[in-house]
């Protein structure tokens, strides 16, 4: 892991201190500057950052590249490990899409209070929300827009070198506030704009346009001097993540992993960190950006091979052939070193947990060894729970508030008096703490001579039913599963998912769920391409299977590269045809790299909305909420490993 180069103490006189071993850049003294706090008003930038984040939420736009001056990764030094990003004032193109977009939400501007019209300022806005905060006494006219300009940035330099104890030791935050008269705008810093103490003269600097702003430990010119030297701009690993994610957005953020780990060696939580974090995984940058008709989050990834190369995707997505009508699918590509290791970390798991591993689920013992019938376990036992008297539990359940109303569940008298007695039943063992009647109950069904769904006899402590015996490990139920079952584990789980897997599920027929009286009512099935001579074997022995358990064979059929499971025939044959979902518009807005993602996942939500609305006219139910759905057209997230980084994009369309 490389360590980053570490940030040099405060030094009136500009000049940077050399690492050990090395040769001085100045010889002037070195003066440090108070305790390391940032004052109150000296965070308008990450305040300004916070606010259009936490106020504005969901609200994006693009910024124009070549427009408003230089970004702020040009006023800041090379040394950052990790940088936040917003544009106040994007190009009115973007900015007129941001705003309509956010009107498409009923109410939205008088919930926030705002003006969402399209010649609204998001730096008013945003001054604006601080001040109705309560925070701080600043006018947006007066205070801040004669000086202020269009971005922001907050970035994190290495601690300072040479300072000692915990808190000297943290890392740097250095604001980042781009101004149009540096006058105007140190006054107004030094002021602290109505937000509490402001600054002192050194530590605001300007450069490249921005007034950099730090904490009292840290000369702001020193930075600014180490960025004209070396800027975050041009630093290569951020060079390279930026140009693989793209157009920066509203809001943008980078973070390198490793520099991140390095800094924060010492303080808590490091260590956690750096054991949390993939060994190969370099670095991570995001934005959130808006199209004409759609909002984005987009995610790049840094990583080695090593790490990206199960993300690769295998071909195009099974998505785009899906039938038009889904409503909701999601593919995967699958690789088989992934499942092998997903497999040992399973068998790791397991034989962690109690001696009886996989072979324990369905018998009378927990992973844990932990006897949970009613009549054993020490919470009925101790008397640890506030308990009351019957005529006072009887009382209680009398209120109106607490007593069971399924009027609306469509139960005959019959089911409706069954339901309600169990209810009561059990409000009054929680209430006095006495649980012998449910306990009686359990008894006397455990006490017949049906199986439960495990098949054990419960009668008789015996489990000769069971799909597999009880007590056995986690390998041993593996081993038994091949002798008995004739499954192969894990190269079968290997085959079942194949190059690549999706699931779907298709609108039709959900438009009247109270005519759905089983699964093959409902369109769900999935599809693999794979081997397809190994598929066709498995899904053999799984018919098997199911034949001597007296169950029904899966629905299935076969395709030109794999294999088709489904709820019903009608449904897998039509999964296993070409469909033409990847030519919907709304599917192309929000899943705009189906050709090689590696995953990808799609929800139509103009079909679920109509489903709904269908749904609740037949029952009469509350449909106020699908106001709030009705703007929406389609959600779609896809991901795919471009030049040495994972590219995700999270999309949300309009109508």
């Amino acid at each position: 892991m490389t360590t980053p180069p570490t940030f040099p103490p405060a030094d009136p006189s500009g000049a940077w201190q050399q690492h050990a071993g090395g040769a001085a850049l100045g010889q002037a003294p070195v003066a440090t500057v108070g305790p390391s706090r940032l004052r109150t008003g000296l965070v308008l930038g990450g305040a300004a950052t916070a606010a259009l984040v936490l106020v504005g939420g969901g609200v994006f736009a693009y910024s124009a590249l070549d427009g408003g001056g230089a970004q702020p990764e040009a006023a800041l030094p090379d040394t950052a490990f990790a940088y936040v990003r917003v544009d106040l004032d994007p190009s009115a193109t973007q900015k007129v899409n941001l705003l309509r977009l956010a009107n498409r939400f009923p109410d939205l501007a008088a919930d926030l209070d705002v003006d969402l019209g399209d010649d609204a300022d998001l730096r008013k806005l945003v001054v604006d929300a601080i001040a109705k905060s309560g925070t701080c006494e600043i006018d947006y006219a007066t205070d801040v827009e004669p000086w202020i300009g269009q971005r922001a940035a907050i970035a994190v330099l290495p601690p300072v070198e040479g300072a000692t104890g915990d808190a000297g030791s943290a890392p740097e935050p250095v604001v980042a506030l781009q101004v149009n008269d540096e006058g105007a705008a140190r006054a107004a810093i030094e002021s602290g704009l109505g937000c509490g103490d402001g600054a002192k003269p050194a530590q605001v600097a300007f450069a490249d346009g921005y007034a950099l702003i730090t904490s009292e430990k840290v000369v702001a010119a020193d930075v600014a001097a180490a960025a004209k030297k070396a800027s975050l701009a041009d630093a290569p690993l951020f060079a390279a993540d930026m140009k693989a994610l793209g157009d920066p957005g509203l809001i943008s953020y980078w973070a390198d992993v490793e520099g991140a780990i390095a800094a924060l060696e010492g303080q808590e939580g490091a260590d956690e960190l750096d054991a949390a974090v993939t060994q190969g995984l370099r670095s991570v940058a995001g934005a959130a950006r808006a199209g004409a008709d759609h909002l984005e989050i987009a995610i790049a990834v840094g990583a080695d091979d090593k790490v990206l190369a199960p993300m690769e995707g295998a071909g195009t997505s099974l998505l785009t052939g899906l039938p038009d009508s889904t409503l909701f699918a999601s593919s995967a590509t699958i690789d088989p070193a992934s499942v092998d290791q997903l497999w040992e970390q399973l068998s790791t798991l397991a034989d962690a947990y109690g001696s009886s591993g996989l072979g324990s689920l369905g018998s009378g013992d927990d992973l844990l060894g932990d006897d949970w019938t009613l009549s054993s376990h020490e919470v009925r036992t101790a008397g640890t729970l506030a308990t009351a008297t019957e005529a006072e539990c009887a009382a209680l359940l009398a209120l109106p508030e607490n007593a069971l109303d399924a009027s609306d569940w469509g139960l005959t008298p019959e089911e409706l008096a069954e339901v309600t007695r169990s209810y009561d039943e059990s409000f009054m063992a929680g209430c006095t703490g006495d649980y012998s009647a449910l306990d009686e109950g359990l008894d006397a069904y455990q006490s017949t001579e049906e199986a439960d769904l495990f098949g054990d006899d419960r009668s008789t402590g015996s489990a000769t039913d069971d799909l597999l015996p009880s007590g056995l490990g986690f390998q041993e139920t593996v081993d038994e599963l091949e002798k008995t079952y004739d499954l192969r584990l894990p190269e079968d789980l290997k085959t079942l998912l194949g190059e690549q897997v999706v699931i779907a599920l298709d609108s039709a027929g959900l438009d009247d769920v109270s005519s759905v009286t089983g699964l093959a009512d409902v369109d769900l099935g999935a599809r693999t391409i794979g081997d397809k001579a190994a598929l066709e074997d498995l899904l053999g022995r799984i018919d098997a299977i199911l034949v001597d358990a007296g169950a029904e064979k899966l629905t299935s059929a076969t395709t030109k590269d794999g294999l088709v499971v489904a709820s019903n025939e009608a449904y897998a044959a039509r999964l296993a045809q070409d469909g033409t979902l990847g030519t919907v518009g709304a599917f192309r807005t929000v899943v705009p790299d189906a050709k090689g993602a590696a995953n990808a996942a799609y929800l139509d939500v103009d079909a679920l909305e109509s489903v709904a609305r269908a749904n609740i006219d037949a029952t009469g139910g509350d449909d106020s909420w699908i106001a709030y759905v009705e703007p929406l057209r389609a959600v779609g997230v896809s991901s795919r490993v471009v030049d040495g980084h994972s590219l995700t994009s999270l999309r949300v369309s309009f109508d």
